[in-house]
């Protein structure tokens, strides 16, 4: 049993690895976003597009932070190394937000996949950089780290400002009202932050599992802050990147994170 479950880890490192430069998109995906009080969670940890992809699961030393924060405080979700699903956990009456936040990881994109997800991620100052470099038809080495956070809610939304909390991450995007309050057709306002502070004129987009091709972008303002529209019932993804460049890493040359922020719109019809 104990050699099987090192050739698990073993083959999952590989998958992580070569899966890496395919899909960035990065997401912890529940089983159930409005558990009852006490029943059991389980915890995917997923990377794809368009809410399609792979599974990983749950390898201590892939990161820095996987953790849940209700009223009570934040505690450590804590697994058996290979688990996938990564994790189940119990949830307590009222909200519930997971964290997790990636160490960093290496991948090397050939230039024409670099430069296309830099038009899909909002980074046309990334390109012309390149460009200045004269790097632009050259293969990009990139660090990167996953910032994730879902948002989950037993019993009714109440008061507290859980929905709120911020984790400390490199790039976090946090909700300013609680999304388990807003009905189809609301405006909710997410502020993301840079190193704890304000992010401006990034690109956030957000789209729905059930229609993934059908997305909303809009830039931060000065304040870090963008509104999106919650058009429809169903589970919502909100997101965001930042890269900077590297000078003196003898690896690479770019460091990008991907910050995400999941939660459900029920149809109360």
């Amino acid at each position: 049993m104990f050699a099987q479950r090192i050739s698990s880890l073993i083959a999952c490192a590989a998958l992580f690895a070569s899966n890496a430069g395919i899909a960035h998109d990065f997401w912890i995906e529940p089983d159930n976003f409005r558990p009852a009080p006490e029943e059991p969670v389980e915890l995917r940890l997923r990377e794809g597009v368009d809410f399609k992809g792979n599974t990983l699961p749950y390898i201590p030393e892939w990161f820095s932070d996987f953790s849940q924060t209700s009223a009570k405080g934040r505690e450590a979700i804590e697994s058996i190394p290979g688990d996938d699903p990564a994790a189940t956990i119990i949830t307590r009456n009222g909200a519930t937000l997971i964290g997790y936040r990636s160490n960093r990881a290496f991948v090397e994109l050939p230039a024409e996949k670099f430069n296309s997800y830099l038009d899909e991620e909002g980074m046309e100052f990334i390109r012309k950089e390149r460009i200045a470099r004269g790097e632009d038809d050259k293969p990009a080495p990139e660090y990167f780290v996953r910032c994730a956070k879902t948002l989950l809610q037993t019993g009714p939304a109440d008061t507290s400002q859980v929905f709120g909390t911020k984790l400390g991450y490199t790039l976090e995007l946090t909700p300013l009202s609680n999304p388990y309050l807003a009905q189809a057709g609301d405006k909710l306002t997410f502020r993301l932050d840079y190193r704890r502070k304000p992010a401006s004129d990034l690109l956030v987009q957000a789209f729905t599992a059930e229609n993934p091709t059908v997305r909303q972008k809009m830039r931060t303002n000065s304040k870090g802050e963008a509104v999106v529209t919650v058009t429809e019932p169903g589970t919502w993804m909100i997101k965001a990147v930042n890269i900077q460049p590297i000078i003196g890493d003898p690896q690479a040359k770019w460091q990008s994170y991907w910050a995400s922020f999941l939660f459900e719109l029920p149809n109360d019809d």
